[in-house]
This record gives C-alpha cells, structure tokens and sequence, in this order.
C-alpha cells in the first residue's frame, strides 16, 4: 500500500509540474510572439456602427424647427431648450467616440483583454499544479 501511495505521489507530483511548465512555456511563447494568444474576444465588425459625420460642425447637426408664434409660451421655450441640449450631448457624445477611436484602437483593447484573459487562465493552472504537486508530496511522505 505504501509503495502504491509513493507510484501515485510521484505521478502527481510530475503531472502538477508538467502543467506548471506546459502554463510557463505558453505564456513565454504567447509574450514574446512566437504564438497569438487564445481569441476569447472577438467583435464583429457587421456589428459594429461607425458614424458617418466627422466633418459636421456642431452647428450643422443641431437643427429644429422653431415654430414662431409659439415662442410666447414658456413651455414650448422649455421644450425646445431641452430638445436643443439633446440634441447637443448627442453630437459631443458622438465626437468624443470618434476621438476615443483615434487615440485606442479596437484591435488594441481586444489584444489586451485576450492577454488578461491568457494570464488569468494561466494563473490558475500553475495554482492548480501546485496544488496536484502539493497532493503528490503528502503521498509520497506518507
């Protein structure tokens, strides 16, 4: 029975560091770009809306029809300011993603999320390893 722990012990033990390595080894590959990380985030680019306004001014895409003899009443003044500021956020809001765009690509935060997604993975199984070595070692002693 002791022998037979001791089998099992080392047998854990080579398993746990061949994952550890396995983990290592991947990484060094995916880093140094012998080999492109694992795609777990992807876009597709039908899917995508690209704004078609790059060249409008802001006072070119705000415009609403004023009725002129209503500009008496309060509410109609009100109505036609909040419209107007609307209209305003979402222009601004359309130009600073425009920006946003030109500053960070696309490409560079999928790149980055299938990186923190590769670590993440990576992490756990030397976690693992570690623990299937650490099962193996208290065979062994035992």
């Amino acid at each position: 029975m002791e022998t037979k722990n001791k089998i099992i012990g080392y047998l854990l033990l080579i398993v746990g560091i061949a994952v550890i390595f396995w983990g290592i080894y991947a990484s060094y590959n995916i880093f140094m770009a012998k080999k492109e990380s694992p795609k777990v985030f992807s876009y597709n680019s039908e899917g995508v809306v690209h704004l078609d306004n790059k060249n409008e001014n802001i006072d070119d895409t705000i415009t609403t029809n004023i009725d002129k003899s209503k500009l008496i009443d309060q509410n109609y003044l009100k109505s036609l300011e909040e419209e107007q500021k609307a209209q305003l956020e979402e222009t601004l809001k359309n130009q600073i993603g425009e920006q946003i765009k030109k500053i960070i690509p696309e490409e560079f935060i999928l790149k980055l999320l299938n990186l923190s997604s590769w670590s993440l993975f990576v992490f756990i199984l030397i976690f693992a390893g570690g623990k299937i070595s650490g099962l193996g070692i208290k065979l062994m002693k035992d």
